[in-house]
């Protein structure tokens, strides 16, 4: 059984006047420091200058850390590189604790790679899974949770060490992926409340989600449940007239009543504690496997989530390792989307093979105690690819299969089996032996 690690990060740079959103970081620790909730806040120099006293009494008491709001970079990579250099010296500055391993926002510049990697950041948080335009942010085709991000392509994971993407807040993967409204169906507590999905008390699709994040941690060592929510949009103020007192008081109860539910389950880590545990444990990107059960939820509202479909849809299971990320549905044994890593990233395609090549079965041979599976592949060209057989495999484990890549026997529920295609005709053989 691997370990479920909950992140909580709230961006806290706005500043106005020697102002800054005070009000709704109290609250947010408040809420979380008294569940053992450690706080990543990501500061500006001056935010971070005004808060300094707080921030240090929560560093010291509650072990919160900081991370740098990356400020609009401009110009040239070294120009970037200096802009960037300038708002961690003066956070720095401000507390001098701080280890400031860890850069937040900025991610959708192309040069980000490369400018965080020759500062020495660990780590970028704000990545968004599936998302498109929202907030002028269109991420689709990353990997979801961590990965080793490309230094010239933020999109794509890197063939080895790099910084460590971080998401902006955990998605829930299947509704995301085939509603195409991953912003709806998320951690964000102003956007289940405005979607109609959660209110107050009623948490039941929250802990649905928590639940499959959870769940999962039975076929990966780690996963990843980051959430985030803005300090000024947790108050009322010349800074921020988001949302109502009724609104602020609604999202307090929900995050609230969300970490109770699964906090004794979950390890609590900040962002730069998480990096450096990605970078200690892991040399590349690590393979991710995920199989998701979809949450009843309320009718959302349609003046929120406009052409949304709202399912009922099957059971997912995705998978990514650095070269590719595939999704697929139950009874379905190609994938129904396959990013390849090695393409380009284009609007329009994110990574996605025009034609995912279908599969053919020649036999699938049981024994007394083994079983043989054969299977042709016709692709149009070279591609990494994957099959998922639907089933109970339980009683088996993996035996030859030449070319496999890895494979894995999630009891009771499929067998997946990774390998890289070549253009034409591919066959592939597996044997499975009895436990």
């Amino acid at each position: 059984m691997g370990e479920l690690i909950y992140l909580f990060a709230s961006l806290a740079a706005r500043h106005k006047d020697g102002v800054t959103c005070l009000d709704g970081m109290r609250l947010l620790a408040g809420i979380l420091h008294p569940l053992g909730v450690p706080i990543t806040w990501i500061v500006s120099p001056e935010s971070a200058r005004i808060a300094a006293k707080e921030l240090t009494r929560w560093h010291e008491s509650f072990g919160d850390e900081v991370a740098v709001a990356t400020p609009a970079l401009s110009g040239s990579l070294a120009q970037k590189k200096s802009q960037m250099s300038e708002a961690r010296d003066g956070i720095q500055r401000a507390l001098p604790w701080s280890t400031l391993t860890i850069a937040a926002a900025g991610h959708t510049d192309p040069q980000i790679g490369a400018v965080l990697e020759d500062l020495g950041f660990e780590g970028l948080w704000g990545f968004c899974w599936e998302q498109i335009e929202v907030d002028e942010i269109t991420d689709r085709g990353c990997p979801w949770g961590f990965y080793y991000m490309d230094r010239e392509e933020r999109l794509r994971p890197s063939a080895e060490r790099g910084v460590v993407a971080m998401e902006w807040t955990a998605r829930d993967l299947l509704k995301s992926f085939h509603s195409g409204n991953p912003c709806l169906y998320s951690t964000d507590p102003n956007d289940v409340a405005r979607g109609g999905i959660c209110s107050w008390e009623n948490i039941e699709y929250w802990k649905g989600l928590a639940d499959n994040y959870r769940r999962n941690t039975r076929y990966n060592d780690h996963v990843f449940l980051l959430q985030h929510q803005e300090a000024h949009e947790m108050e009322r103020t010349d800074l921020a007239r988001c949302y109502t007192d009724e609104d602020i008081r609604e999202a307090a109860v929900m995050l609230e009543r969300f970490v109770k539910y699964f906090k004794d389950g979950a390890r609590m880590m900040t962002l730069p504690e998480a990096a450096r545990l990605y970078r200690d444990r892991y040399p590349q990107t690590a393979s991710s496997y995920m199989l998701w059960e979809d949450t009843p939820t309320n009718p959302y509202n349609p003046d929120y989530a406009w052409s949304t479909a709202c399912g009922p849809w099957p059971k997912t299971f995705l998978f990514y390792d650095r070269q590719v990320q595939m999704i697929f549905i139950e009874g379905k044994v190609e994938p129904v989307c396959l990013r390849n890593y090695k393409r380009p990233w284009k609007p329009g395609e994110f990574f996605a093979e025009p034609v995912v090549p279908r599969t053919r079965l020649i036999h699938d041979t049981r024994f007394t105690w083994s079983r043989e599976i054969e299977i042709s592949v016709n692709s149009p060209t070279a591609m990494p690819f994957g099959m998922t057989l639907w089933g109970d495999y339980s009683l088996y484990q993996i035996g030859p299969a030449p070319g496999l890549i890895e494979g894995k026997i999630i009891s009771r529920e499929l067998l997946f089996l990774r390998y890289d295609l070549n253009r034409g005709e591919n066959h592939f053989v597996v044997k499975l032996a009895g436990k």
